[in-house]
């Protein structure tokens, strides 16, 4: 499926979902995002879409169904299980040997970090990592985002046997394949004494028309991915994203609300669009407001938290001055309290923040609904003067 006019996926009846508000918000002009839209159906140009956030995103439930209704390539890949955290499910990356890690989360991150917001590193000579992929994700190309310090050096295992070795583009490792695949193991030479290789992604490339990028990290805020200084140089030679979806504010908002600054949320918000801007200056910026949620206020109390009102404020402003689009999520939802009948529908862990698979994949359908309804009103803009 693709960005189609009236292509909406069924929803199921949950009680509380606002399904009448379920659209795109435009505080500001639309022209840019309707010419996005245009492009998304009817021309044949490659598009990038990067969804950027922290644990929902890295989960891997919303950005995976949204990209299997865009029919878009996979994108960035991450050994999250290398480094103990969760992994999305739609690809498997085991790992040998022993791995360390950088998180953007840390204050001062031990690595320099880019897209992925996140780094691997090894320095044992026993270290590897199986991909797998499904065939529907095969690439040509397999690009290593990383940089190794003495002689370590990456090389490419095909299930054939054959071994692949890579060249050098920015400060990247590229391997060609003579032809497509989606299984090989990534290995490493030269691990001698103070050798090492720091992974920051890898990066398959496929033919697909649109390409989904999906870069979560778990506790990410706005301020995390500001530490990321590659950020905007690995998006300008590797994605450069024409439309950006951000699901980051929850963890922002996660403190008493008389400490929630919501001028320095913003001006986070715009020093992070400024970096992404340097790989695209013409980019299309989409907020998703935050869920309904708890907060902790004592060891045994919790409330729902009034931060993500002013959360849903602050990105119907920041939209308006970028010309972008608000998905609003905590509407949508049911609003304040909502929360709990996510819960009792089995959409949303008992935490109140987390959502489940199924509630994430209702969140993308709707999501992807509300696309489809702004793509008919682009449609109709197109010809409204004929």
């Amino acid at each position: 499926m693709s960005l189609e006019v009236g292509a909406h996926v069924p929803i199921p009846e949950v009680q509380g979902i606002r399904l009448g508000t379920n659209r795109l918000d435009f505080p500001g002009s639309r022209e840019r995002f309707d010419s996005l839209i245009n492009r998304l159906q009817h021309s044949d140009e490659h598009l990038n879409i990067l969804h950027i956030g922290g644990s929902h995103v890295q989960a891997g439930f919303f950005p995976q169904r949204l990209r299997e209704h865009f029919d878009a390539s996979r994108g960035l890949l991450f050994p999250w299980k290398a480094i103990r955290s969760n992994a999305p499910v739609d690809y498997t990356l085991t790992s040998a040997g022993t791995w360390t890690r950088s998180r953007c989360i840390e204050t001062a991150p031990l690595e320099v970090l880019g897209m992925g917001g996140a780094a691997a590193i090894t320095s044992d000579s026993l270290a590897s990592l199986r991909l797998e992929l499904p065939s529907r994700y095969q690439f040509s190309r397999l690009r290593i985002m990383g940089e190794a310090t003495g002689t370590a050096e990456p090389y490419l295992i095909l299930d054939k046997g054959d071994t692949i070795r890579a060249t050098r583009q920015e400060k990247d490792y590229l391997f060609q394949l003579d032809k497509p695949d989606s299984l090989c193991t990534i290995a490493f030479k030269g691990m001698e004494a103070g050798a090492r290789f720091v992974l920051r992604g890898i990066f398959p490339e496929g033919k697909q028309r649109i390409l989904y990028t999906e870069s979560g990290v778990n506790g990410a805020s706005v301020p995390s991915w500001l530490r990321c200084n590659l950020l905007a140089e690995e998006l300008s030679h590797i994605c450069p994203p024409d439309l950006v979806i951000f699901g980051i504010g929850i963890n922002d908002a996660n403190v008493p609300p008389s400490r929630f600054d919501a001028e320095a949320f913003k001006a986070s918000y715009r020093s992070l669009m400024d970096e992404l801007r340097k790989a695209n200056p013409n980019v299309c910026f989409l907020f998703i407001t935050n869920n309904d949620c708890w907060l902790r206020v004592s060891r045994q109390r919790r409330t729902y938290n009034r931060n993500t009102q002013k959360v849903e404020q602050a990105m119907m402003e920041l939209a308006r001055e970028c010309n972008g689009a608000v998905w609003n999520q905590f509407r949508i939802m049911g609003g304040y309290g909502s929360s709990g009948r996510w819960v009792n529908a089995h959409l949303m862990n008992r935490d109140h923040i987390h959502f489940l698979r199924a509630g994430y994949e209702l969140l993308a359908d709707l999501l992807y609904n509300a696309l489809s309804e702004c793509s008919e009103y682009s449609e109709y803009s197109e010809y409204s003067d004929n």
